[in-house]
């Protein structure tokens, strides 16, 4: 059985509020962000002034301007969370990466963050956006224990700021920047186990959610949306069927798309506020690095027993859930 060990996070010190977005007058408005998205704040990579400035018009140009990448970030967050492991970078015996911004297409993301780290181990990319917890988990969940090492470090991390226009109302009150990192083990037990892991994909919707190498994001917003709430839903209860969960005790984590989307889901089954655990009103859609961010910010809460269901949806599309449980 996997566990995992140790997480970490990481985000830019730049922040976008409503009141910024307000500002660039592009049709927009602090109370249509709140009602529509939910998003108060975004961190971001990129100096306001540019994009005040720029608008992002070329996403080209915001690599050169930024102020911290997708490897810094990763490293960050891979750093936090071998402290919290107990480890260090090498004990590690593979490392995995999904990022859908990308320093280079080659080397591979994961190469750059282990050259960085000092990881002199078998380091690749496994991507798959948003989704990008559960696919590592149910990657992982399909080895032979004796074929993978004693620790794993998984990482998930995108800078989409920098691939956004700003001259687009919905895009601009999105995206934020974030990475998170997680250790994980096929043989030494740590605070939380896996109990159930799944992942499946739509390839004939591939072009739903596109983020292009050299150009903005773009998405079929309202498609997207319908789709991500039905299929956590359905995540959700594939789970307990399966499972006895207990909302008053257990926690839910789901993609950080947005607030008023997470809402619904949580309405629908009757989650609690104080057991829906998310960070998206202050650091924005951080891709796949969202869900596994806010689990590393409740590291500390999580008790002996709790079960915690991460349910993620995104591009692909993709969908897919990690059932934990803490350990003690």
């Amino acid at each position: 059985m996997l566990s995992i060990l140790g997480m970490g996070a990481a985000h830019p010190d730049g922040e976008i509020d409503n009141a910024f977005i307000e500002g660039l007058d592009i049709g927009t408005n602090e109370q249509w962000i709140l009602e529509k998205i939910g998003i108060r704040e975004r961190k971001t990579s990129l100096p306001l002034e540019y994009i005040r400035e720029t608008r992002n018009e070329d996403p080209r140009a915001a690599r050169g301007v930024a102020r911290c990448s997708t490897t810094a970030l990763a490293v960050k967050a891979a750093e936090k969370a071998l402290v919290r492991a107990g480890i260090s970078a090498s004990d590690i015996g593979l490392l995995i990466c999904n990022s859908c911004t990308p320093e280079q297409v080659a080397p591979a993301e994961a190469v750059r963050i282990a050259a960085a780290l000092g990881i002199e181990q078998k380091a690749y990319d496994v991507i798959s956006a948003c989704p990008a917890f559960a696919l590592h988990m149910d990657y992982l969940s399909n080895f032979e224990e004796e074929r993978l090492p004693d620790y794993v470090l998984c990482i998930s991390a995108a800078v989409l700021t920098q691939n956004v226009n700003y001259n687009d109302r919905s895009d601009s009150a999105i995206w934020g920047d974030g990475a998170a990192a997680w250790i994980v083990s096929p043989r030494k037990s740590g605070k939380l186990r896996v109990l159930d892991t799944h992942f499946m994909a739509d390839p004939t919707r591939c072009d739903a959610v596109v983020v292009d190498t050299f150009g903005h994001f773009h998405q079929d917003g309202r498609a997207v949306r319908d789709f991500s709430v039905r299929q956590t839903v359905r995540l959700i209860k594939r789970l307990e069927q399966n499972f006895e969960l207990d909302w008053e005790r257990d926690i839910f984590i789901g993609h950080q798309a947005n607030r008023t989307m997470l809402a619904q889901i949580t309405n629908n089954r009757k989650i609690p506020e104080t057991n829906h655990w998310h960070n998206v009103t202050t650091i924005g859609n951080q891709a796949g690095a969202g869900a596994p961010a806010v689990l590393s910010e409740h590291w500390d809460e999580i008790a002996p027993q709790q079960k915690i269901a991460v349910a993620v949806v995104g591009a692909g599309l993709s969908w897919g859930s990690v059932l934990l449980e803490g350990v003690g």
